[in-house]
């Protein structure tokens, strides 16, 4: 009761405060300043607080089916072999705890690891199984011998979506997704073919600046005119204005997550899997945006989904992990599957080229513009996630 009395205190006295920043035109004009596009200090510290701190998307089940089956990965700038071990899962650090050298170079495999600079070996969750010569040569004491382990992060396994965070903390995923979206992974996962489509890119620009484009709720219609548009009705997005008091507010961590339903399907037909494979979800087109760096989407109403995850390497350039999976389908024997996930990949490079274009295009004016950014009304859930990163990366 006194929890809920808090609670709208503090709405009514934000919606003032709001209301009388907006009138007296102390509304700020930008999402972000020009220099958290461009600053590598700012990176930095993104990598130490948000990359670090926070539960960031790393890799599908999917992607290690076989008993201690792993695969390497990159959470912010660290590399990341995950494990699967008899139904358990283990995210390492691919750092020998010798030397610090690198202990896999290859992106996938199976079995122990073995570092090749002096062949340490190390079990599937990450314990030391054997150090050649060690009594003859390392000799080490009981404090040595406590830091022979490969250094392991937090995991947590969603359906069939891992999670990993970097920093042991008391944390839980639950702080930062709402129950509903984590619900809604779980049911979609066991809807899920475990077969899937993938490629990877580096582009030129700064992460953040894909994920305003996907919360842009007016682009779809222009950018996409002759792509998704062809496909989706986006006109309701036109509407999005909110009045004063969503603007500016301060949003809590699990709100910076969403699931939405972004468009409706133009004549009810969604092309060529509408016979082949069932939807999950009445035909339109759904989003996921998860906190900070996740986006899945289905256009057809559940029948396929793509997945595309981007990981910083620096302040204007971004590792972007795509991934294509589909639903059940109505044929038993999935004959027309790979042919699926292969026009969905073919279907989805001219979409990604369209935001991956403007946003390399802006981050070529932001080397040399002295202007910042002039954003209206409807932008309000950009400015609002703006300022729940900086409340973290504390700038």
């Amino acid at each position: 009761m006194i929890k809920n009395l808090v609670n709208s205190v503090y709405k009514t006295f934000n919606l003032a405060f709001q209301t009388v920043k907006y009138f007296f035109n102390l509304t700020p004009q930008y999402i972000l300043p020009r220099k958290f596009y461009i600053s590598e200090k700012i990176a930095d510290k993104e990598q130490k607080t948000l990359f670090s701190n926070y539960w960031i998307f790393a890799a599908l089940t999917f992607e290690i089916k076989n008993n201690k089956s792993w695969i390497k990965k990159k959470i912010g700038n660290r590399e990341v072999l995950i494990v699967h071990e008899n139904g358990n899962y283990y995210a390492l650090e691919n750092v020998c705890p010798h030397k610090n050298m690198k202990l896999c170079e290859k992106k996938s495999g199976e079995g122990t690891f073995v570092c090749p600079y002096h062949a340490w070996s190390f079990n599937p969750n990450g314990s030391l199984k054997k150090i050649p010569y060690h009594d003859r040569s390392y000799k080490f004491n009981s404090k040595q011998k406590k830091n022979t382990n490969l250094n392991n992060f937090d995991i947590s396994v969603i359906g069939i979506f891992i999670f990993i965070k970097i920093k042991k903390n008391n944390f839980k995923i639950e702080k930062q997704f709402d129950l509903a979206i984590i619900k809604s992974l779980k049911l979609l996962s066991k809807m899920l073919q475990e077969n899937y489509g993938e490629f990877f890119e580096t582009r030129n620009f700064n992460w953040k600046l894909n994920f305003e484009n996907l919360r842009d709720s007016l682009h779809p219609p222009v950018l996409h005119s002759k792509t998704l548009g062809k496909q989706v009705d986006f006109s309701d997005q036109y509407k999005d204005v909110p009045p004063i008091y969503k603007m500016l507010g301060r949003l809590p961590l699990r709100y910076a997550s969403s699931f939405t339903k972004d468009g409706e399907n133009k004549n009810n037909k969604v092309g060529i899997l509408d016979d082949l494979i069932k939807p999950s979800f009445p035909n339109g087109y759904y989003n996921w945006l998860l906190f900070p760096n996740f986006h899945m989407a289905t256009p057809d109403g559940g029948r396929s989904y793509s997945i595309e995850v981007h990981n910083p390497i620096s302040a204007t350039q971004t590792e972007i992990s795509h991934y294509v999976i589909m639903n059940k389908s109505n044929d038993k024997e999935d004959i027309f599957l790979e042919e699926a996930i292969e026009h969905r990949l073919r279907g989805l490079r001219p979409v990604y080229e369209e935001d991956y274009g403007v946003c390399e295009s802006i981050q070529g004016v932001l080397k040399f513009t002295d202007r910042e950014q002039n954003v209206g009304c409807y932008e309000h859930y950009n400015m609002n996630i703006a300022s729940l990163y900086r409340r973290i990366v504390r700038i």
